[in-house]
């Protein structure tokens, strides 16, 4: 008499099973975030490659754009530390995306000293260009889950991100759990 447990199919509801289900479960989920990864990695580059943009260059658009969102501004120095750049590599990021009028650079409008960095309207019809696409397909799969879920998947990838950073900014070395 076998005492293993059925596997349950991907997206089955309810709680895992037995006592390995857990460790198992925790892992497939690893594997899934990398796979999700990969995938919005090829997307990213596809699709960015085909109007000239470069991974980099969409993460700075993003940044500058969340600014944006959030009532505040990017200066080029909080850019290049968002990113992980040195101020040169950066420097020359602007220049390239002011020369296909994607930024601006300006002055302040909170304090005239201070350097601020901009999207331009066509910045926004290219990310639009870009992003819709997967915009649409994830809001069909989202849209696939309960108000429930769709909190938990939202709480489990904040989790997720913040677990990230904590390993990338951990002083422990490589390869340290």
């Amino acid at each position: 008499m076998s005492t293993s447990q059925p596997q349950r199919p991907r997206g089955a509801e309810g709680p895992a099973q037995g006592p390995t289900k857990g460790p198992a479960l925790a892992l497939e989920i690893i594997d899934a975030l990398r796979a999700f990864t990969t995938e919005m990695d090829r997307y990213i580059d596809t699709r960015g490659g085909a109007v000239g943009l470069h991974r980099t260059d969409l993460n700075a658009l993003a940044h500058v754009l969340d600014a944006r969102r959030s009532g505040g501004e990017m200066s080029p120095g909080e850019l290049a530390h968002a990113l992980g750049l040195s101020p040169p590599a950066t420097s020359a990021m602007l220049r390239r995306l002011e020369s296909v009028g994607h930024v601006r650079r300006t002055h302040s409008e909170v304090d005239r000293r201070r350097v601020s960095v901009e999207m331009t309207d066509d910045a926004m019809g290219v990310a639009l260009e870009i992003f819709g696409p997967i915009a649409t397909t994830m809001r069909e799969t989202i849209g696939s889950y309960s108000m429930a879920e769709r909190e938990t998947v939202l709480r489990f990838l904040t989790d997720a991100t913040d677990a990230a950073s904590r390993a990338r900014s951990d002083d422990a070395g490589p390869g340290t759990p």
